[in-house]
């Protein structure tokens, strides 16, 4: 720092601050992957879920078996990867999140929120599951599995546990209502009777999870309370997502290496487990065998598409909001192949680890695997943990088996609420320095929104959410995803964009994949499934009307969505003036809200941009430091006939890095006399080297009034 005349501080150089104000060679504050595995896994995990384990392997066996492996491959080709790779690339070339990349649309930028308002359902009723998962989890570590025994007061005479009933069986007796009865003994009437009750049996595992675990009512107009244990175990859910998104991608990115990895492991050591149990070559014979027949039904290619389509989690808006996050030049051709090969092998591999299981429990039942096979929350708390009570030490597989579930879904909760928090402070870009504070309101609000579903009728409302909220709709998000970004924006710049990403280029077929095949195979699949759609139906019973409706709204607000932004964003382009300095008609100016505006721009740019915009923040900053520094250093300035009187604070001073100085005027003609502090300075040739008063004259440091 130097004096001038005037009395006005300046710096020596804008070096300095240059210096500490960011840089190209940092991150910029929206955050990015630590390495290349980070964003793989955290794709691999989003990809990966509930659905691998309690969904594919039933649609496998009810589609034909080894057959359906036929279509799934197709499928897979034509829509799973390319679908997949389109948003990965859209999202690591902008850098920008589910919402923001829509500038290159505008009139589209309601496809963004669509896909968060599907996110945001999709994360209330998964938690709920995952809440499930956790209570089972808890249960594991008792004497005795609750759901292994019908000695429960809330078990009917109907509950029937195979480990009970076996010595009764032995004997050749009738076992019923937790008794053996003697046919040998009873009349025929009554042998007949009990035979006839013997068809209607309910198996403990099922009555525990009906009637133990949700306490179901008979309607979802009948909450009858919050059941606390449910609730505290959801709120255990989101607690656990929130340390996770704790620091957004930089801590979730670490914990990946854990939560996408070590389900494998747990698939692993249950496969082995089932394949060493007597009838598991049954259950994998059941689950392979093609049945080539089913290849010319067009239900199986509808299941394949639907499979593919919803697993890989296209349209839900974590897969741009995970890619924006990618470093530009990283290979995401690479990436997106791995990772949709490697949830479509998953998908088979965890096939064997259930198979091999209901082979073993449709043998010691003597009966069929189709009888025994089933999906969705059946397979997972029903079906599977009745198996796993059978084998010793159940408790360690029924451990294993639940905290595997909830690794799975953890990964694909923490994907769909990062897509909400990422929008968020890309919108508001001041809260990013709270994202904490962000990512612990959603969860709170998520929170709340779940806690109808730990009521005695959470089940129906699980049920209701589910079936209506991510269905048909995810779709149509999907095709216009496609259409826009190959047809609006063109496949040929996408191709660009991936040469200039990875310095390889794609080969032509890519193009003809994004502009063709991938569209029509989208549509076909909108059309099968409201060519196959159903109402929801409980216990064969249609929800109340109000119920429907409410699943409808859930169906349609999405859509609806994309519609009024559209028009809100036409009707706001007209409302304001034409910025363009060439008059451009109404017709003009509409096909401009398809074109990308100037927001759009490759995301290196974009952070170059970012960073001249906190230098020059930084240095303006500086400046105005300065300035204050010196306002506060002098307390007081007069003049009065041509006498200067100022007074320096030292302690401000000292503060603000500035030396201690204090100026006094001395005689009627302006000599003046500076007392010096810890700085010398030097005016005129003269300078103090003992920082002892030096009388100047005609110094002339006057402060402009």
């Amino acid at each position: 720092m130097k004096f001038r005349k005037k009395g006005k501080f300046e710096p020596e150089t804008t070096a300095a601050a240059d210096a500490e104000a960011p840089t190209s060679g940092k991150k910029s504050d929206r955050g990015q992957w630590g390495n290349q595995a980070e964003f793989i896994l955290s794709c691999l995990g989003y990809a990966m879920g509930l659905g691998n384990v309690w969904k594919f392997p039933y649609t496998c066996f009810s589609n034909g078996g080894g057959a359906y492996l036929i279509p799934y491959i197709v499928v897979l080709t034509f829509i799973g990867i390319p679908a997949f790779f389109l948003e990965l690339i859209m999202g690591q070339y902008s850098g920008k999140g589910t919402v923001q990349v829509w500038c290159l649309s505008p009139i589209f930028k309601g496809v963004g929120l669509g896909s968060l308002l599907i996110s945001a359902m999709i994360n209330v009723f998964y938690t709920m599951l995952l809440a499930y998962c956790l209570y089972y989890f808890a249960m594991c570590f008792q004497k005795n599995l609750p759901w292994d025994t019908c000695q429960h007061s809330y078990n009917t005479p109907a509950c029937f546990n195979q480990r009970e009933a076996k010595p009764c069986h032995d004997v050749e007796g009738i076992w019923y209502n937790n008794t053996c009865y003697n046919t040998t003994t009873l009349e025929p009437e009554r042998t007949e009777e009990l035979k006839n009750l013997t068809q209607n049996l309910v198996a403990s595992s099922q009555e525990y999870f009906v009637r133990g675990v949700l306490e179901q009512s008979d309607g979802i107009d009948q909450p009858n309370g919050i059941k606390m244990e449910l609730a505290l175990c959801l709120l255990g859910m989101w607690i656990l997502c929130f340390f996770c998104i704790l620091k957004g991608i930089e801590s979730s990115g670490k914990i990946v290496y854990f939560t996408t990895t070590f389900p494998y492991v747990v698939l692993t050591i249950l496969l082995i487990r089932g394949a060493l149990l007597d009838g598991s070559l049954i259950g994998i014979k059941f689950y392979l065998t093609p049945d080539w027949k089913r290849l010319g039904d067009a239900k199986v290619w509808g299941d394949a598409a639907g499979q593919i389509f919803f697993a890989l989690s296209v349209g839900a808006g974590g897969l741009l909001t995970y890619s924006s996050y990618s470093p530009f030049y990283s290979n995401i051709y690479r990436t997106a192949l791995f990772v949709a090969i490697a949830n479509a092998c998953t998908d088979w591999y965890a096939g064997f680890v259930v198979f091999s299981a209901l082979g073993y429990m449709a043998k010691s039942q003597n009966t069929q695997v189709k009888d025994v096979a089933t999906s969705g929350s059946g397979l997972a708390f029903v079906v599977y943990p009745q198996v796993l009570a059978t084998l010793p030490v159940p408790q360690l597989w029924s451990a294993m088996f639940f905290f595997m579930l909830i690794l799975l879904g953890l990964d694909s909760l923490n994907a769909g609420v990062e897509a909400l928090i990422t929008s968020t402070v890309d919108k508001w870009t001041l809260l990013r320095p709270y994202k904490t504070l962000v990512a612990l309101g959603w969860c709170i609000l998520f929170y709340l929104l779940g806690l109808p579903m730990c009521t005695r009728a959470g089940f129906y409302w699980l049920d209701l959410v589910s079936y209506y909220s991510s269905g048909w709709t995810l779709v149509i998000i999907g095709i216009i995803e496609v259409v826009v970004f190959a047809w609006v924006y063109g496949a040929k710049k996408v191709m660009a964009h991936v040469k200039e990403m990875t310095g390889n280029r794609l080969y032509p077929h890519w193009w003809f994949v994004w502009t063709f095949i991938t569209p029509l195979f989208l549509l076909a699949v909108l059309i099968f499934n409201l060519v196959y759609f159903k109402p929801l139906l409980w216990n064969k019973v249609e929800p109340p009307t109000w119920a429907t409706a409410l699943g409808w709204c859930m169906t349609l607000a999405p859509l609806a969505i994309i519609i009024i932004v559209g028009i809100y964003v036409t009707i706001r382009t007209y409302m304001k003036p034409d910025p363009s300095p060439v008059k451009r008609n109404c017709g003009q100016r509409f096909a401009q809200l398809f074109k990308p505006n100037s927001d759009w721009m490759p995301a290196y740019e974009a952070k170059e941009l970012e960073e001249k915009v906190a230098r020059a923040a930084y240095r303006s900053k500086s400046e105005q430091d300065e300035t204050q520094s010196q306002d506060d250093a002098i307390s007081t300035i007069t003049r009065v006939n041509g006498k200067i009187d100022g007074e320096y604070d030292e302690d401000k001073a000292r503060q603000n890095g500035n030396a201690s100085v204090r100026l006094e005027a001395k005689g009627e003609n302006g000599h003046a006399v500076a007392g010096y502090g810890d700085n010398h300075y030097q005016h005129n040739g003269i300078a103090s080297s003992t920082g002892n008063p030096v009388s100047y004259e005609n110094s002339a440091y006057e402060k402009d009034l």
